[in-house]
């Protein structure tokens, strides 16, 4: 299998470089790229005194990037371009990481036994390289989120990796390495805040997509965006074909916008609403989405949730979203590269960032004002009257956090973006090793979640207006009976289902390396499966899916082979890296 990943090492030490790694800068091997990479994922620019790389999905400026190798990378660095991508700076001395403010490329360090400091995009390829093995406090804060008072554990956010000695670098600061060890020291780059949020929207989500747009497709290759009728997948679907077509091209590649639904129904749900973005696409926009095909991936009982867990979740930095429902989303990649994509976009995040949520109230409970203090009021019974709950839970619960000072609504739902997209990372190393198609999640773009953020979160996600802030970004772009739709698609059911008709195999499951390891009682959750997969009430799939995917996860570690090692002959460096968007500076 084949690991995507970049990284290096300092000076010291003997290490060398990794088997199959090319090195970033030439005639420097302590930074290197490992795996098939898209030519464009890569943009390096080599000087006299300095290489300064760009990996991942950016938009790179020329001018700017010069001026980079011959004065060195600013702070404002990591939002000066548009995308989700790293910023890597190589000397002789040292080498300068500038991590991605969203953690959509998390960068992990650890310190190999011969006294080298190592960097890299990968944990699970660092442990591979120093023989850690998984951190079984990590896995407990994974499996019992906030068990120790620690509030990053509460996220899954700390320091630790899924790994034993492989910390993971917070995002958005400057890595230095170099003979000296690791330092870690803080950006003073923030981002632009506009008075037009929904325009500013808009911008930072076409600027999210042009990067996918247009990379493969300067050979007309296809891009596919998922689209499942709902806003967030869909408005990123008509974005990309829209920007597609705007390149002026005789012939454009196509954008596949992909609607999964059950074999055999061919109307309803989601179906019908994701036909009605598509017809919109090509006749209420003036034929501009000319390049925008519709593509249905029907799914029948082989796709149901825990299905070919154990043939199908390969080794990941951690336990991947995806893995309960891995046969669905493999059959989706396995159609996309038949057709020859390169590239899927998903709505994954947007729920967090944009979606109905009463978070803010302690943000209104702070503010003395009458009319925050009559806000809170309106808001609280709002939420109430949705949860058919009392309201005055609501807002001691407010009142309380309000009291204590802690981070506000803004703060708290970056944090969470962050940990979507660092974990949304697993889900992208599946589709790259089984289909090496690049998997982008723009709503967890820093620049779209400054652009989110930029407004109070009762004008973002109030009670009684669904996803207002993406309702009116999207003004044009998406039929009424889109922006209108207050639900989703349920796949309750189809997990019902599925874990009736795996139930023998996850039982199993559950007396496995977690038990071995005392995290959790076998028995327990057994007695769970087995009354959830009778309809029992009071058991949520939130009990059970963590604990299966980690499991699955621990056994792919040992099943499948290592993610990286060492070259034999530490002496020879590593050949250059060549397919890629590359040029010198003199």
């Amino acid at each position: 299998m084949n690991v995507r990943w970049f990284g290096g090492r300092s000076t010291t030490g003997t290490s060398g470089y990794p088997a199959g790694g090319r090195a970033l800068a030439a005639d420097i091997a302590t930074a290197w790229l490992c795996g098939d990479w898209p030519a464009s994922q890569v943009t390096i620019v080599q000087g006299p005194a300095r290489t300064v790389a760009v990996l991942g999905r950016a938009r790179c400026e020329g001018d700017l990037l010069t001026r980079w190798v011959r004065v060195g990378v600013p702070d404002s660095a990591v939002t000066a371009l548009t995308g989700a991508y790293t910023v890597v700076e190589i000397t002789p001395h040292a080498t300068v990481v500038l991590t991605d403010p969203g953690w959509v490329q998390p960068i992990y360090t650890t310190t190999t036994d011969d006294g080298a400091a190592l960097w890299g995009s990968s944990s699970l390829a660092l442990a591979a390289l120093t023989g850690s093995g998984v951190d079984d406090t990590w896995l407990h804060q994974h499996l019992h989120p906030g068990y120790d008072g620690d509030p990053g554990a509460e996220h899954g956010a700390g320091d630790r990796s899924a790994f034993a000695g492989i910390t993971t670098v917070p995002p958005g600061v400057r890595l230095t390495i170099s003979a000296a060890g690791i330092t870690i020291s803080p950006l003073t780059a923030t981002g632009a805040v506009s008075d037009r949020p929904a325009d500013q929207l808009r911008e930072a989500l076409q600027d999210a997509v042009a990067g996918v747009a247009e990379g493969p497709g300067s050979t007309g290759a296809a891009v596919a965006a998922d689209c499942s009728g709902g806003m967030d997948s869909t408005s990123l679907a008509m974005l990309l074909a829209q920007h597609r077509d705007a390149r002026g091209e005789d012939v454009p590649g196509t954008v596949l916008a992909v609607t999964v639904h059950p074999a055999g129904i061919t109307a309803g749900g989601d179906l019908d609403y994701a036909r009605a973005a598509v017809d919109h696409a090509r006749t209420g926009l003036a034929g501009r989405t000319r390049s925008l095909k519709h593509l249905l991936c029907p799914l029948d009982d082989r796709h149901l949730p825990y299905g070919y867990l154990g043939e199908l979740v390969p080794a990941t930095d951690e336990p991947a979203p995806s893995t309960i429902a891995i046969a669905r989303f493999d059959a989706e990649l396995g159609v996309l590269a038949a057709l020859g994509v390169g590239d899927l976009v998903t709505g994954d995040g947007g729920d967090t960032l944009l979606g109905p949520q009463p978070g803010y109230l302690p943000d209104l409970a702070a503010t003395t004002t009458v009319r925050a203090q009559a806000q809170l009021l309106r808001h609280a019974l709002g939420w109430a009257r949705l949860r058919r709950t009392a309201v005055w839970p609501l807002l001691a619960q407010a009142r309380t956090a309000a009291t204590r000072g802690e981070p506000g609504e803004a703060a708290r739902t970056r944090t969470a973006m962050r940990v979507v997209a660092r974990t949304a990372r697993a889900d992208a190393q599946i589709a790259e090793q089984f289909h090496g198609i690049s998997l982008h999640n723009p709503f967890t773009d820093p620049g779209v979640v400054d652009a989110a953020l930029a407004i109070p979160g009762p004008r973002r996600a109030g009670p009684g207006d669904y996803k207002p802030l993406l309702r009116r970004a999207m003004t044009g772009l998406l039929p009424d009976t889109v922006t209108a739709r207050r639900t989703k698609g349920d796949f309750t059911p189809d997990q019902y289902r599925g874990l009736r008709t795996h139930l023998g195999a996850l039982t199993a499951l559950v007396d496995g390396e977690l038990a071995a390891r005392s995290l959790i009682d076998p028995a327990r959750y057994r007695a769970l499966l087995s009354r959830a997969a009778a309809g029992a009430p009071g058991i949520g799939f939130h009990q059970l899916n963590p604990v299966l995917a980690t499991e699955v996860w621990l056994r792919a570690l040992d099943q499948w082979p290592a993610a990286a090692r060492w070259a034999s002959t530490a002496g020879d460096p590593p050949p250059t890296v060549s397919t890629c968007s590359r040029w010198e500076v003199f």
